[in-house]
């Protein structure tokens, strides 16, 4: 009887010895860990579409026809190279990996175009100078390649201008909007520290209404101010290069 409570014994400890090491091994497929706080650069292509409507009551301003406030306006659509940083954190737990991000980017989203009410005279150009986001990240990690997707704010430069070359008279607005980002992405960890990633972002500034005064070259100010509300949209696609500080693998 006492050699069958030693064998039953000895297989209670080999099961709980084997448990234990279940636990602290590595899950199969995951044996890299993308724990840690980073920082990156990134660069690539960023198309922007950008609307700028004429909102003056009652009948639109001096750049657009006479007609209800509201109906008439320009549209700018321009891929540009983009670039900028970005650094987070994210802890791993089996194959998830959850964190944050922040990311600044600058873009060359620029176009001008002449005007399509008064072509003879009028031109009006807009850009995007930059954007920022802070977004959550949610990943899946099969070993090396880690794939995630993001959400979160997204905030940028938006500027507008109107000018009438005949009459010397500009109207310009130049402002930080708030929106929203959407994205994902894959990365891949060359060494235990350093990452190579490809990148997609939807970035929606939403809209902004703005008002302000047409001013002539010689500084005086026209008789009316002008309103528009713009809108603004980024779709970008960036390769990244990341170094991650955490503990080595």
């Amino acid at each position: 009887m006492n050699k069958f409570f030693a064998v039953l014994a000895v297989a209670a400890l080999s099961a709980s010895t084997a448990s234990a090491a279940d636990m602290v091994a590595p899950i199969a497929g995951s044996t890299y860990d993308w724990s840690g706080f980073y920082v990156g650069g990134h660069v690539g292509f960023a198309n922007g579409d950008i609307t700028a409507t004429d909102v003056t009551e009652p009948n639109g301003g001096f750049f657009t026809d006479a007609v209800p406030a509201g109906t008439e306006g320009f549209d700018f659509n321009k891929g540009a190279v983009a670039g900028g940083i970005h650094a987070g954190a994210q802890w791993q737990w089996g194959q998830w990996v959850l964190g944050g991000e922040a990311t600044w980017t600058a873009t060359g989203i620029k176009k001008t175009i002449t005007s399509p009410y008064f072509p003879d005279s009028d031109t009006e150009s807009a850009k995007i100078s930059n954007y920022a986001t802070v977004v959550g990240r949610v990943g899946y990690a099969f070993d090396r390649v880690l794939i995630y997707a993001k959400a979160g704010y997204a905030g940028g430069k938006v500027d507008f201008r109107a000018r009438d070359n005949d009459a010397l008279v500009t109207y310009e607005k130049n402002e930080w909007q708030n929106g929203y980002a959407l994205g994902a992405g894959i990365d891949y960890a060359l060494t235990n520290n350093l990452s190579l990633g490809v990148d997609y972002t939807h970035v929606d500034l939403g809209h902004k209404t703005s008002t302000g005064n047409n001013v002539f070259d010689d500084g005086t100010l026209g008789a009316n101010p002008e309103t528009y509300r713009t809108k603004a949209k980024v779709d970008a696609v960036m390769a990244r290069l990341t170094y991650k500080f955490g503990m080595s693998q």
